[in-house]
């Protein structure tokens, strides 16, 4: 059998974006999909690489049987633009030892759009054992951020350098993992010569059990006779938070009820905006994982999703698996998540009457069987996919 050492890169440090950087380590996208190939291919050697600003030196650790090692950064000025110089020596010294053996070694970067993964693919060998996959985990190309933030005209000669840069190095990545259409046409153009796939993170098997409505709610003790609006994740402006709530101020049904679920930095200030307004139609509950988190995706009636930003949100799988119709902006990957009319309802972000209109119309839908297009959101599914890819 061929043998086979893959690792997983992230090139940003957990602590930009996050203040439990230490956990985050283990939960990022490249240690979740190196915990399910360790589960699936156990005979095949995987490693989970990060840098993290926070570190000092570089330290190995394990965890469920799966083995990390933490690279400390040089230079750190935001996520996405950090240097480790350690991760570089400890890569070249990976590349040889893979020639040296003869062995597969299988690079697999998470996002692309960063400075240490332009370092990586400098130093990285253009040798037939030696393969690169990258995944765009919501990145933008360096002139598609200037096009977004137009105060970044100013250090316009190092966004020009990043765009030569990518248009020289992505030649060398043999596989992209794109999360949308805009990323697909950029890749496109700039690498034509390298395939690319849709592919995403994945959900376990246990959204896919189906529980009763009346039995989540009874089990929550949630009133079986209301509507409840489902909003999961990270409570911050970009996720449409205000919008949402203005919208909520103007829906005048009565049992219609918003359940905020889960934390973030700007949750106190949202929480005190409804309270100061008086909201009786919004509860905000907090962080909810696991079976409650499942409870709550089984009780309600929609999942509302209003970004101003996205890749593929890991919340609209869910949410589909548990049979959930979707509310959620034209942003990033999500078109390619949800078709109108079939899993839920795309609407403009920042829009307070698109909000309004699309709850109002998503209550009056039947009873759609909207589970079946989660399948290609299976952790397995996709570890098989992805396992065809490094064979091949």
């Amino acid at each position: 059998m061929e043998k086979i050492k893959v690792i997983h890169i992230s090139s940003a440090s957990s602590s930009h974006s996050v203040e439990d950087y230490e956990e985050d380590i283990y939960r990022a996208w490249n240690s979740k999909v190196a915990y399910q190939i360790k589960k699936f291919y156990p005979h095949i050697e995987i490693e989970s690489w990060t840098i993290e600003r926070k570190y000092k030196k570089e330290e190995t650790k394990f965890k469920e049987n799966l083995k990390f090692r933490i690279f400390p950064t040089i230079f750190s000025k935001r996520h996405g633009i950090e240097i480790s110089t350690d991760i570089l020596r400890a890569l070249k010294k990976e590349q040889k030892e893979a020639i040296e053996e003869d062995k597969k070694l299988i690079i697999h970067l998470h996002e692309h759009h960063t400075w240490q993964s332009y370092l990586i693919l400098l130093l990285a060998k253009n040798k037939k054992n030696i393969k690169i996959i990258s995944s765009h985990h919501g990145g933008r190309n360096p002139l598609g951020n200037l096009k977004k933030y137009k105060k970044l005209i100013g250090f316009l000669p190092g966004i020009l350098l990043m765009q030569v840069l990518e248009k020289l190095l992505f030649k060398k990545v043999d596989i992209f993992y794109s999360e949308s259409e805009e990323e697909n046409n950029y890749l496109k153009k700039i690498s034509k010569q390298t395939e690319i796939k849709f592919q995403t993170m994945g959900i376990e098997d246990e959204y896919f059990d189906k529980e009763q409505k009346d039995s989540a709610r009874k089990k929550l003790g949630l009133d079986k006779n209301k509507k409840y609006l489902l909003f999961l994740g990270r409570v911050k402006t970009t996720k449409g938070i205000r919008e949402l709530l203005e919208a909520m101020e103007k829906i005048k049904e009565d049992g219609v009820e918003l359940l905020i679920v889960g934390g973030g930095a700007d949750y106190n200030f949202f929480k005190d905006y409804s309270e100061d307004k008086k909201m009786k139609n919004v509860k905000f509950l907090g962080p909810v994982y696991g079976d409650k988190k499942l409870l709550y995706l089984s009780a309600c009636d929609c999942l509302i999703l209003p970004s101003y930003t996205e890749s593929c949100p890991v919340s609209i799988m869910e949410a589909i698996a548990r049979n959930l119709p979707i509310i959620a902006t034209n942003v990033g990957g999500i078109p390619t998540m949800i078709e109108e009319n079939r899993e839920g309802i795309i609407i403009k972000p920042k829009s307070v009457k698109d909000i309004t209109d699309a709850i109002c119309k998503i209550l009056k839908w039947e009873k759609k069987d909207i589970r079946k297009y989660a399948e290609r959101y299976r952790w397995k599914n996709i570890i098989d996919n992805t396992i065809e890819d490094y064979k091949r």
